[in-house]
């Protein structure tokens, strides 16, 4: 039956219908964009700004390491060193994760046309059924998302695994080296570690956002009949169309029209308006409008100020 329904949905989705998916947080979505976007604003972070933190971080554990035997064992001394410590990596860590943090926002935003959805947010009891999380999970949707996020660890693994591989010659890992060594090697590692990942989870996301972006198309399709009934719902019923066809005839007969014979001046504007208005010096402080309309009723306020050969403006 469900491939039944699915395959009757041969009609593109209408503007009411994406305007509510939209409502519901509804989009075409592939995580790999937000964490690539994470990704790339923290390799941005190192290279421009890390340098120097790294260096500045570097001279300063050296100085603690060359020093320990002046710093005082109490807790003022200990305090002392530890904030010390604590501002320093603050000075590096506070600047990527801000960056990281708005590179998310504007990756979901990118993907949602930066569109407010509340009903998102909304509590709703089904996702804590878990009658249906088990559905979701081993459906045929879960297992299909548990292969595609295997596929993505395993490629990933390997390709850092094999970095890893080249920087196991660095004299690092078998010689003496200066301290300063240290962040340098840190900082080349976390690069083109980072630098990978970027690109890799690029082309991952790129690929997964078509393939998301065609799901939701398929599933936003509707059927005929889905499509007759949204159109019959937009159109007024004939009991409400016959009330504002009579209540139209009563206004073009109506007094106010009649009323047009009376005024001094009909203004116009000049095919859908018309104002009929009447002015007595001596008698009204200011021109009084007679008869007034749109559309229909300015063609017949119009037809009897040329009956009775008003002014028109």
């Amino acid at each position: 039956m469900a491939d039944v329904d699915k395959s009757s949905k041969t009609e593109p989705p209408t503007e009411k219908k994406l305007t509510e998916a939209r409502s519901k947080g509804q989009f075409a979505k592939a995580p790999e964009i937000g964490m690539s976007f994470t990704l790339l604003a923290g390799l941005l972070v190192i290279l421009f700004f890390a340098p120097g933190k790294a260096l500045e971080l570097s001279l300063f554990t050296k100085s603690i390491l060359e020093n320990l035997e002046s710093i005082t064992l109490n807790q003022e001394g200990v305090t002392s060193t530890l904030s010390e410590s604590y501002f320093s990596m603050a000075a590096i860590v506070i600047p990527l994760l801000v960056c990281c943090f708005f590179a998310a926002l504007i990756a979901e935003g990118l993907q949602t046309g930066f569109r407010y959805t509340p009903k998102v947010i909304n509590p709703d009891l089904n996702k804590f059924n878990p009658v249906n999380g088990a559905k979701r999970i081993f459906g045929a949707r879960g297992l299909k998302a548990f292969l595609i996020d295997f596929l993505k660890f395993l490629g990933i693994g390997t390709v850092v695994w094999l970095t890893l591989l080249v920087f196991l010659d660095d004299p690092i890992f078998y010689a003496p080296i200066p301290l300063q060594h240290v962040p340098q090697f840190i900082y080349e590692l976390f690069v083109v570690m980072f630098t990978i990942l970027v690109l890799m989870l690029t082309i991952i996301a790129i690929i997964h956002f078509i393939i998301k972006k065609k799901e939701h198309e398929e599933e936003m399709k509707m059927t005929k009949q889905e499509v007759k009934d949204e159109r019959k719902a937009k159109e007024v019923a004939p009991e409400i169309k016959s009330a504002q066809r009579k209540k139209a005839m009563e206004l073009l007969g109506g007094q106010g029209v009649t009323d047009v014979s009376t005024a001094d001046v009909v203004v116009t504007n000049p095919t859908h308006y018309a104002v009929a208005l009447r002015y007595e010096k001596g008698t009204d402080h200011a021109p009084v409008v007679v008869a007034k309309g749109e559309n229909l009723l300015a063609r017949r306020i119009k037809a009897i100020a040329i009956e009775y050969e008003v002014p028109m403006v």
